[in-house]
């Protein structure tokens, strides 16, 4: 705290101060290009104060790391604190894990992958953990002419369910990592018709899927009806949270026994209606609104989306949503209550969150890492045209599939049939 005269406009005003903090730790930090210093060497930081009431230039320095400059607000008799910058690495060292791929899925407990490779006459599959590639469970699908369109995975990641298509034919199959020997033959009575299909997380050899708009169980090649006149369900916490054809919200034991009826008044019929649940709290999809249960109403409220087409991501400390598409990347915080405009760009693709505080993307055919500090500038460093494979070769930047792995803090890309994986980019 203090006081400074503004010169510009002949003013005394109270001063502020900028507190500024790394991972990991940066050689040289500097406010607008004047004032420089370092972190300290246990906390980490470096906080410069006596600074007047307005837009400061902050540069955070590493060697071999993406410098970070963000333009930021000081105001009278307040610390404005940085202290969530990321360095990312400029040199990022890559290492394949198969060649000829097409589709790769990482399972939920982000352990193990399933990648697939398709042959003259069948779709091959190889299973591995990816701490130890050289574990590799090889299995086949005698399908000719067929692709994989999608891979659901169960909740504790012991079971996937593969979705195929050969000409205008819809195939499911079961894999079981448990199992040697896989099942060859697709499901019974999952077709193209079979809709919303999900693992009984308490039962894994029992599935659910809608069709004709009712709730259908599958188990050892028996079809049970659960329930009818069904739009949309979700199964959570052990139990079905359903919507009805008449547009109520009830909510029914594993069997579909009805325990109640949760909403008072119905949703407008006849529409595209998805349920999710997200940080505990039951929202609503419908085509692009968004709806979020009121408790104490028992009705839904409107919980307005900035775009259209989007997908909703959950920060892993709950305090944040992202909402992607194709176009455009919002940030929706429960703190504040509002939407801020984090990116905007041209096919957005595989948009995952870093940590707390990042995201990673692809667009434009680009894979790129953002900051969430929507303060000022929005820091974003993009990937290179070229990234660097082990022994002195290099591979084009070019994903058709990419996912961040927050477990090992890897990079996971397929890019020219090709599976590559990053040295860890986080601490």
């Amino acid at each position: 705290m203090g006081y400074r005269v503004d010169f510009i406009n002949m003013k005394i005003l109270a001063t502020g101060g900028i507190y500024v903090r790394s991972y990991p730790q940066a050689n040289q930090i500097i406010i607008d290009s004047k004032i420089e210093g370092k972190p300290g060497m246990f906390l980490n930081a470096f906080f410069v104060q006596d600074l007047l009431p307005k837009s400061h230039t902050v540069l955070v320095k590493k060697t071999g790391y993406f410098d970070y400059q963000k333009n930021i607000l000081v105001t009278e008799n307040q610390v404005t604190k940085i202290e969530d910058i990321l360095l990312i690495k400029q040199d990022i060292i890559f290492n394949s894990l198969g060649e000829k791929i097409d589709y790769f899925s990482i399972s939920p407990d982000n352990k193990n992958v399933l990648i697939t490779a398709p042959a003259t006459k069948s779709i091959g599959f190889e299973y591995f953990a990816l701490s130890n590639p050289s574990t590799k469970k090889d299995y086949s699908l005698m399908i000719q002419d067929a692709k994989i369109l999608d891979v659901e995975w169960s909740e504790d990641s012991s079971m996937a369910l593969i979705k195929v298509q050969k000409l205008s034919t819809i195939s499911y199959y079961i894999f079981n990592v448990s199992k040697t020997i896989q099942q060859s033959l697709p499901l019974a009575y999952l077709d193209k018709n079979s809709q919303q299909i999900s693992f009984n997380p308490k039962d894994l050899t029992q599935l659910f899927y809608i069709e004709n708009n009712t709730l259908y169980s599958l188990k050892n090649d028996k079809v049970t009806t659960i329930i009818k006149n069904i739009i949309t369900y979700k199964i959570f916490n052990g139990e079905i949270l359903w919507l009805s054809s008449d547009g109520f919200l009830f909510q029914s034991d594993i069997s579909g026994k009805l325990i109640q009826k949760i909403i008072s008044e119905k949703m407008a019929q006849n529409k595209n209606y998805k349920i999710l649940i997200i940080s505990g709290k039951t929202f609503i999809k419908e085509n692009n609104n968004l709806y979020i249960l009121n408790e104490e109403t028992k009705t839904f409220d409107n919980f307005d989306s900035p775009i259209s087409n989007y997908e909703i991501l959950l920060s892993p400390d709950s305090k944040n949503l992202i909402f992607s598409n194709s176009s455009e990347i919002y940030l929706y915080s429960f703190e504040v209550k509002k939407y801020e405009k984090i990116f905007s760009g041209s096919n957005i693709t595989d948009c995952q969150w870093l940590n707390n505080d990042y995201i990673i993307f692809t667009a434009g055919g680009k894979i790129e890492i953002s900051e969430i500090d929507y303060r000022g500038n929005i820091n974003i460093i993009f990937l290179p045209d070229s990234l660097s494979l082990a022994e002195n070769k290099s591979i084009k930047n070019n994903p058709s599939q990419m996912f961040f792995n927050q477990q090992d803090g890897k990079i996971y890309i397929l890019t020219e049939n090709q599976l590559i994986y990053s040295e860890k980019i986080t601490q």
